[in-house]
């Protein structure tokens, strides 16, 4: 089984920081520099029936992400969702997010985490 709860914040820079605290959740442009990785990462090291339960924000593309560990090997579903507050980081990016398209002024104070669950065929 491979848990994850990756960098996934959408951020200015193209790649997340290598070092700092920001590494904790910066996640490139679109949120998914270390998803991606994570889905790839979790097909070569699980083996059939192997489990990777993932946790991201919607706004770096929950069909991104399915799509991805479809095409990778997985049976993929996302498993639950929750609406929560917007944290420090989310709230100090939010014109930039809303500049990007990825928040609109009804989503202002709420972001959506969706939780993965992807079984190795």
């Amino acid at each position: 089984m491979v848990i994850s709860n990756p960098p996934y914040v959408p951020a200015p820079a193209a790649l997340p920081p290598v070092r700092g605290r920001a590494r904790a959740w910066d996640g490139g442009l679109d949120g998914r520099a270390v998803v991606d990785q994570v889905c790839v990462t979790a097909a070569s090291v699980l083996e059939p029936g192997g489990t990777l339960l993932m946790v991201h924000s919607a706004m770096s593309g929950v069909g991104t992400t399915l799509d991805a560990l479809h095409g990778l090997g997985f049976d993929a579903q996302v498993i639950d969702r929750e609406l929560i507050p917007l944290g420090p980081v989310m709230r100090s990016r939010l014109l930039w997010l809303r500049d990007q398209g990825l928040m609109d002024d009804e989503q202002q104070d709420k972001e959506e985490l969706v939780v993965f669950r992807a079984r190795r065929r």
